[in-house]
């Protein structure tokens, strides 16, 4: 069953952006890399075992949006008229309800005290877990995206020693496979459209019964990859034995309409 829920967006377009340049246009001052902590806990749960809120989900949240928060304040703190002002754009986009303040002359003895306390309370109203989310959405529907997040991923975890992480480690480099849940497979079913996304064979059994559908590792195991939703594709059994480890997932998606170009 197809789940619904309330998002917004405006948000989301902006951060999945700076998401996807930061894994497709690499430059020496924004390595995805810092973005990552794999001594954390709950980093190694997530590439371990699907979890709802995946390392997507704490990527966007922990090393994304709270860091560009930091540097968004840092590069307005001689204009926080600024940083007023947007922060309460975004909590009426979200409709949350926030204390009302009249911004002092900059001239004012008060001026940085009061407006930087102002700040402090709308930072803390902003709705960070709901902006990661809906950019979580966005950022899910696009698999050439996840093929570079997780190969990213990837490269830490070939590094993982067996004598360091037992639990997680089939062999070095490889982590063990772990079942995929049945809410992770409707979600990677509803975004594939019940399709294999590198033929377009109908896997819904509504036109052709019978039909294999496998749920494939768009990085493989083998290759460092994990067992974080993100890291899932649809497949149906032909494409599936004959992928190539050369070709991790397509950029073939279904249109609403045909249109001549």
């Amino acid at each position: 069953m197809v789940q619904y829920e309330q998002l917004k967006f405006i948000d989301a377009y902006i951060m999945a952006e700076d998401a996807r340049a930061l894994f497709t246009e690499r430059n020496e001052y924004d390595d995805p890399a810092d973005y990552f902590d794999f001594q954390d806990v709950e980093t190694l749960s997530r590439i371990a075992k699907p979890q709802r809120w995946t390392l997507l989900h704490q990527f966007i949240l922990d090393r994304f949006l709270q860091c560009r928060i930091e540097a968004f304040e840092e590069h307005r703190n001689d204009m926080l008229d600024i940083i007023v002002l947007e922060y309460e754009a975004i909590l009426g986009g979200y409709g949350i309800s926030y204390n009302t303040f009249d911004i002092p002359e900059e001239t004012d003895d008060c001026y940085d005290e009061t407006v930087s306390a102002h700040i402090s309370h709308l930072r803390s109203l902003l709705p960070v877990k709901r902006i990661a989310n809906d950019t979580f959405q966005v950022l899910f529907g696009d698999r050439e995206f996840l093929l570079g997040f997780n190969n990213t991923v990837a490269g830490f975890v070939k590094q993982f020693k067996k004598r360091d992480f037992p639990y997680l480690m089939k062999k070095d480099g490889v982590l063990r496979r772990a079942q995929l849940p049945s809410w992770a497979k409707r979600g990677i079913f509803h975004r594939d459209r019940g399709r294999c996304i590198n033929c377009g064979r109908d896997l819904t059994g509504a036109l052709i019964a019978g039909e294999q559908l496998h749920y494939d590792h768009i990085v493989s195991l083998a290759e460092g990859g994990t067992n974080d939703p993100t890291n899932f594709q649809l497949l149906c059994e032909i494409c599936n034995l004959k992928k190539s480890w050369h070709i991790k997932t397509s950029d073939q998606y279904p249109v609403y309409w045909k249109v001549e170009l």
